[in-house]
């Protein structure tokens, strides 16, 4: 079996998610996200609230490496070593501890600290807008007319554009004008990936060059351009420069192609990346975690596809 599991990114975690990091992390664990989160661990919370709290960006990040983390410390013990890991986004840094083995609080600290400097970033209102249906010319027309910035591409006519909220309600009337099949809001607040967050990527970057890393052990294709790489140092320069560059999501599915795994699974939360992995490559057996209710769903489609 030659497996890939991807990462997701922010948008579409939930309350079945904060359950999850509720009954999966230790003591110690949940006395250091409090100290990020502590509306989440409140006894009374009410839960309406606590879904909208963890689409704040400096809760989202670390949340979501925790669901991950620990998703990756169950599936590690039930299947054969991938042979690459891909993050979408967020995702990517979390790909990169998991890869490299920290220990829960050395990935926390890392995640938090980007997430950290990157809502320090943002000096008004922000956000992105997902647009489909636009090819590149009339997406350069957009973003010229709108001062909006392209932040992922994630299909030949689909892209992610970040920038000020006032700034992306009229991209959306004009994409809508030039063609756009769809246009959405997404559930994230800051305008990642591009050169708004141009402060938070060189901060991190010289947080990130004083440190020394473990060896990687599971080599990541890079949502910058499909790279694949297996250095820590690389991909820490390569998480550092995704602050403030587009990524090109596109190009890494067809990396991903390229190395002909026999199965994908994606690590949610959400089940965004295996639809477009399955539109993409419809031969390709490829689901996600949240596919299933329980772990041994999971396991049990794993030995189906063998």
């Amino acid at each position: 079996m030659s497996l890939i599991l991807l990462f997701s990114g922010q948008g579409l975690q939930g309350q079945r998610h904060i359950e999850e990091v509720l009954n999966d992390t230790s003591e110690y664990e949940q006395a250091l996200l409090k100290d990020m989160m502590p509306d989440l661990f409140a006894n009374d919370i009410d839960s309406t609230f606590a879904g909208e709290t963890i689409f704040s960006n400096e809760i989202a990040q670390p949340f979501i490496y925790t669901l991950q983390y620990h998703r990756w410390q169950k599936l590690r013990q039930m299947i054969d070593k991938p042979i690459a890991f891909a993050g979408y986004s967020l995702g990517e840094i979390n790909a990169f501890c998991c890869s490299a083995e920290l220990d829960f609080e050395a990935g926390l600290t890392l995640v938090q600290q980007r997430a950290k400097l990157m809502e320090e970033d943002v000096s008004a209102s922000s956000g992105l807008l997902s647009v489909q249906g636009l090819h590149s010319s009339e997406l350069e027309k957009l973003l010229l007319e709108t001062n909006t910035y392209l932040s992922i591409k994630i299909g030949e006519d689909q892209f992610i554009i970040a920038g000020h909220n006032e700034k992306l309600s009229q991209a959306e009337q004009l994409a809508q004008t030039l063609g756009a099949r769809n246009t959405k809001l997404l559930n994230v607040s800051v305008p990642s990936h591009t050169e708004m967050m141009q402060a938070a990527a060189e901060k991190f970057r010289t947080y990130t060059d004083a440190m020394t890393m473990p060896m990687m052990q599971t080599p990541i294709i890079s949502a910058t351009e499909g790279i694949k790489y297996y250095a820590a140092k690389q991909g820490l320069q390569i998480l550092s420069s995704q602050i403030d560059h587009p990524l090109d999501w596109y190009t890494c599915m067809e990396t991903i192609q390229e190395y002909q795994p026999s199965m994908i699974i994606e690590m949610g939360p959400g089940n965004a990346l295996s639809k477009m992995i399955n539109n993409l490559m419809p031969h390709l057996p490829c689901r996600s975690w949240d596919d299933f209710r329980h772990v041994d769903g999971l396991l049990e489609w794993v030995v189906k596809n063998k």
